[in-house]
């Protein structure tokens, strides 16, 4: 037919007039949540660190301070005031002052801070470069550049390295001081340094200098490293910063307080304060860790939403109260409370959301009150090594390792300390129980040791021999050692020595003493593992934070390049097990990787003409020879951008081996 008849088909709008709102599951549901319990949380406890750090740095910090103050009042115009910060062997501590000293500094409008450091200063030209650059805070794209012309300047330019610059920029500003740090003086050359102080000391008479060195060693190994010259050129103070380890202790304590929302686990705090210890890093390394761990709970766990305290049930998605259920340790709860026969509370946690969130915070509120009390035995533990002569004081946080992972409770120190305990004598056992009184523990346990105080007391007033103090039985000056003779043979025994009525209360008293001690301990050091829902409130896991902190991407490019599949995971890529179950090269896999692999069999020297063939023999098949070339040499092209191969002149048509696997 010429012509046909058209239809226009036009269907029903079948669609709805709102969009349907989906509801989103899983880690997105509840992000937005999170990350502002998240943000909360952790301003919080930085503002704890910070406080905690200025309280160190105070004393330091303000005779740092005060000592600036005064040069610029009473300038000492033949030589350059120098500051000495003694810093002890870890130099992470000066870092953290000079830090604190620079934003102190700063403030002051007629005051300029420059921190030279070892990174860069090659050779004198570089550290004049960089003095210069940071003291006017002008920008020097170009290093090869050896001309700089000053801004509304006249005259012939000047080159950037000269002081003139900067002695130009101090006059039009009226520059009271020029404080140059070096947080790392050891680091920088003995000659380089020397010659920078006698330059420095040249134009101290226009340029008002003042040197703040950060010394990690000694001020006389300091002096032996300088020049005679350089060190008539100083008029120097001393200063006493804080140790890198007292830091450290006092951002572990920030870490443990009664209020933290989350804390970290005995796994992760060890792996963080072991890395502290070896590399010796500023304690801004550690305060990121710990701002890693909250960022790893709160982002990538969904049950970090019930850490908020102000969080509702209607706001919490439906599958994070499933996920809550699910733990471990929620199940052990609700199988305790059923197997104590409280089945209607076990299936209203089970069937009611909001009957499991209030129990859940009180749980949590519980738990966080367990680890409160665990600390504060731990500051009672230290108390009692301070004040027991001869006995060593351990450090809190190694204490608080052991402690998380049940290792203090009965261990070998604590039974020692004990029995030293009921060897001391009264002065000791009278400051003893004072100390431990003062402390924050359970009342019924503080009114019974008040009671013994207060017994020894009287004991002690009422002792004849008033000049000595009382001593217990377990003390080993109580025994004697008796001689006798047998058959021509010579014997030893122990024998008490008879005590008086006084020792003899007095050692009833102490163990008394000994034995509240130790039930205080035993009720204490809990294990964390066992508290409801610890896997919200405590977060211990270690392989985030070794991936970013220690990171491994050697390891990673060889696992990369030898099991593409396990990146890609794609069924092409899998290797085909040969007839001895090893793993065989394939046509699917990249290029890269089977160049790779190729380059594990060959020696020192390759011939690149028999890696083309091999390649060939693995990579041929329906690909023409052209696109065959194009993947060898895009393949080795990455093997030497990687370090793996370079050129050799002892062969033109060969590489050699860089880098071997493993190493």
């Amino acid at each position: 037919m010429e012509y046909e008849k058209g239809y226009v088909f036009q269907p029903k709008d079948t669609r709805p007039a709102k969009k349907r709102k989906t509801e989103s599951q899983g880690l997105h549901a509840s992000w937005q949540l999170r990350k502002k319990a998240y943000e909360e949380a952790w301003q919080i406890q930085n503002s704890r660190i910070e406080d905690a750090l200025a309280s160190i740095h105070s004393k330091a910090l303000e005779d740092v301070t005060t000592y600036l103050n005064e040069i610029v009042e009473t300038p000492l115009p033949s030589r350059i005031p120098t500051g000495i910060v003694l810093s002890g062997p870890g130099s992470a501590s000066s870092n953290s002052l000079s830090s604190r000293v620079a934003s102190s500094v700063q403030s002051h409008k007629r005051r300029l801070y420059v921190t030279l450091d070892s990174g860069s200063a090659p050779h004198l030209k570089a550290v004049l470069k960089v003095l210069i650059q940071k003291a006017t805070a002008s920008v020097a794209e170009d290093e090869d550049d050896d001309e700089l012309a000053t801004i509304s300047r006249k005259g012939p330019r000047l080159l950037n390295y000269d002081l003139q610059i900067l002695y130009e920029y101090v006059r039009d500003r009226n520059i009271e001081q020029v404080v140059v740090s070096f947080p790392d003086t050891e680091a920088l050359g003995s000659a380089l340094l020397s010659e920078l102080l006698e330059l420095l000391h040249s134009w101290l008479d226009r340029i008002p200098f003042v040197c703040l060195f950060n010394v990690a060693t000694s001020v006389d190994f300091l002096q032996q490293r300088l020049s005679r010259g350089a060190v008539r050129c100083l008029n120097g103070r001393l200063f006493d910063a804080a140790p890198s380890s007292a830091e450290a202790q006092l951002v572990f304590s920030a870490i443990a307080h009664p209020d933290a929302r989350l804390w970290v686990g005995p796994t992760l705090l060890a792996s963080a304060l072991e890395r502290q210890s070896d590399y010796i890093q500023s304690i801004d390394e550690l305060v990121d860790i710990v701002q890693y761990a909250y960022m790893s709970c709160y982002y990538a766990n969904a049950l970090s939403i019930f850490l908020d305290p102000s969080v509702k049930s209607d706001s919490i998605p439906a599958d994070h109260f499933e996920a809550l259920r699910n733990l471990d340790s929620s199940k052990a709860f609700v199988e305790s409370m059923i197997e104590n026969g409280n089945t209607t509370r076990a299936r209203d946690l089970l069937e009611s959301n909001d009957n499991l969130l209030a129990e859940v915070q009180e749980q949590m509120a519980h738990g966080k009150a367990s680890l409160t009390k665990m600390t504060t035995a731990l500051d009672v533990v230290r108390t009692i090594q301070d004040t027991l002569p001869n006995t060593p004081t351990s450090l809190k946080s190694n204490l608080f390792i052991q402690a998380m992972t049940c290792k203090l409770r009965g261990s070998a120190m604590m039974r020692t300390m004990l029995l030293s305990v009921r060897k001391a004598q009264s002065d000791v056992a009278a400051a003893l129980m004072g100390s431990v009184c003062a402390a924050d523990i359970a009342d019924d346990i503080k009114e019974d040791i008040t009671s013994l105080k207060g017994q020894l007391a009287e004991l002690v007033a009422g002792s004849t021999a008033k000049s000595q103090p009382l001593r217990s039985e377990d003390d080993i000056g109580s025994s004697t050692v008796r001689t006798t003779v047998v058959a021509q043979k010579v014997h030893l025994s122990k024998q008490k020595s008879q005590l008086s009525k006084q020792d003899a209360a007095y050692t009833e008293i102490l163990r008394k003493f000994s034995d509240h001690l130790e039930a205080y301990f035993d009720s204490s050091f809990i294990d964390p593992q066992s508290l409801p829902f610890h896997e919200i409130f405590i977060y211990d896991h270690k392989s985030p934070h070794r991936e970013v902190f220690t990171p491994r991407p050697r390891h990673a490019v060889e696992r990369a390049l030898t099991s593409p599949h396990d990146y890609l995971d794609c069924d092409c890529c899998a290797p085909e097990k040969g007839e001895d179950g090893e793993a065989t090269l394939s046509s699917t896999q990249p290029a890269a990787a089977v160049l790779y692999q190729l380059y594990l069999e060959s020696g020192n020297l390759i011939n690149v003409s028999d890696l083309w063939q091999a390649f060939q023999a693995v990579m041929g098949g329906e690909k023409e020879e052209g696109d065959l070339m194009v993947l060898f040499q895009r393949a080795l092209a990455e093997l030497r951008y990687l370090g793996m191969v370079k050129s050799t002149r002892k062969r033109a048509d060969h590489v050699a081996k860089v880098a071997w696997r493993g190493l």
